[in-house]
């Protein structure tokens, strides 16, 4: 039997590997997922144009929201242990509909920002073979966001713990390079890439949900818990401190951005332009900034598909989706069929979006302002659900209540603000979002008639099993 006496005899989400992640692992998972060093030179460039002299405002408000949703996610995080994180928290909170609704929705901004950073990627390898003679094209742009995608999706099958590892250095590599060089950018004064003249211009509202992107995926370390040594502990940890560090570094970009010429066009690579760069030592700064974000993007890339892809996992082993998603690689124990499906489609997307656009920044700007919108509505449910969750198991408190309400009618607040603004890219996005979303919930009631208890199976999570409550092992079941 798989339920004797209340305990199963194998867990819902048996197949991934457990205990394997050291705490730096699993914060190197949540750091790869939001790319900061990439965010340091190219969000605040982005949002200047629609944000002018507040920018630095915007990342600090912007710092204290994403906190408050860090402390909602961390009710779920101390009491349960989730392979796909939001999902199965909002499930918990808010039964399975909105549960659903939210994973769909989280799904869409991995998938989104991990478009972005293959693109991103692909941009800046772009302009580094540039500088040895292959002349800068969407088309090889394209060619090497493939070759990206694929080198990704070959680390991601080979295991967590490798491509974690890999992440978390590159990308502190990546963060001392773009603070070495926004710092010579500060001091001595230079120039940043413009937006197009198809670029939002005064529109706080659109800044707001720009800046949301450069923390969104904080949090999926939530999804690698099953696999993280002392999950409450690591996870939670992860979660809890990554905005505040984030926010650190995002102002200080801001602020080493704000007050300088703003250059270049709609065709310019997504590129800092360094202080004399005909100079040798600005080529050096230069090389060394591409080389960084370069491998930050790349490890977006690996971080936003493993959470993704452990999302379709959990929902392949409900039901919600093919029961095939939620099968796992023999020997590396990952969950190889979902990324198999996944990292094909992330990788093309952006490819056709550039080739039809033939421009690298509308087509980043377009990518993250739907994988914004994604993210968004799942922290919003996510806060909702956090004092919901707490009430149902019995530890109700006006703290989490009064700090997940807030923090959800601030997301409305900023959605809104930005639909007001009347440009084709907020447009846009938000209506591919909707219809995204729209095609997930509606998959989701026509697998429920084909199987009506559906809604009983949604929401798995690491529990308990017979042979583990024999051998003493503490209980991972959260209270119903």
């Amino acid at each position: 039997m798989d339920n004797h006496d209340g305990i199963r005899s194998r867990s819902p989400v048996a197949g991934l590997p457990r205990g394997r992640l050291s705490f730096v692992e699993v914060l190197g998972q949540s750091v790869a997922a939001v790319a900061p060093s990439a965010v340091m030179v190219t969000v605040p460039v982005l949002i200047l144009p629609a944000a002018g002299h507040a920018t630095v405002p915007v990342f600090v408000a912007t710092t204290f929201l994403f906190l408050a949703v860090g402390y909602c996610i961390t009710q779920f995080s101390t009491r349960m242990v989730a392979v796909s994180g939001i999902y199965s928290y909002t499930v918990k909170g808010l039964g399975a509909g909105a549960g659903v609704f939210a994973g769909w929705s989280v799904m869409i901004g991995y998938a989104g920002a991990a478009m972005a950073s293959t693109l991103g990627a692909g941009a800046y390898l772009a302009a580094l073979l540039n500088r040895v003679g292959v002349r800068d094209s969407p088309l090889i742009v394209a060619l090497l966001t493939l070759a990206v995608g694929a080198v990704a999706l070959a680390l991601m099958i080979r295991g967590i713990k490798l491509s974690a590892r890999i992440s978390l250095a590159i990308e502190m590599f990546a963060v001392v390079a773009a603070a070495v060089v926004l710092t010579v950018l500060a001091v001595r004064g230079g120039s940043t890439p413009a937006a197009a003249s198809s670029d939002v211009h005064d529109a706080p509202g659109f800044a707001l949900l720009l800046a949301t992107t450069a923390f969104v995926g904080f949090e999926s370390a939530t999804t690698v818990a099953r696999e993280a040594k002392r999950p409450f502990e690591t996870v939670t940890r992860a979660v809890r401190w990554s905005p505040l560090a984030l926010g650190v570094l995002y102002v200080f970009a801001a602020v080493a951005q704000s007050g300088h010429q703003v250059t270049g066009g709609n065709a310019a690579p997504i590129v800092l332009s360094l202080p004399g760069s005909d100079g040798p030592g600005s080529t050096v700064l230069s090389v060394v900034l591409e080389l960084g974000i370069t491998a930050s993007w790349f490890a977006c890339v690996i971080g936003s598909c493993t959470a993704l892809s452990r999302t379709l996992f959990a929902m392949g082993r409900e039901g919600v989706l093919p029961p095939a998603l939620g099968k796992t690689h023999k020997r590396f124990r990952t969950p190889s069929v979902a990324l198999l499906a996944a990292v094909p489609v992330i990788t093309v997307v952006p490819v056709v979006y550039l080739l039809v656009v033939g421009s690298a920044r509308s087509t980043l700007i377009g990518l993250l302002a739907v994988s914004a919108h994604g993210y968004i509505c799942a922290y919003l449910l996510v806060c909702v659900g956090a004092p919901v969750f707490l009430r149902r198991i019995g530890e109700p408190g006006r703290l989490p209540t009064i700090i997940g309400i807030g923090t959800a009618a601030a997301f409305v607040g900023i959605i809104v603000w930005a639909a007001l603004t009347i440009d084709a890219p907020v447009w846009i996005a938000t209506i591919t979002y909707a219809v995204l979303v729209a095609a997930g919930m509606a998959v989701f009631l026509i697998r429920r008639r084909i199987e009506p208890r559906l809604p009983e199976q949604v929401g798995v999570f690491d529990e308990t099993t017979a042979d583990q409550v024999l051998n003493d092992y503490d209980p991972w079941q959260v209270l119903r």
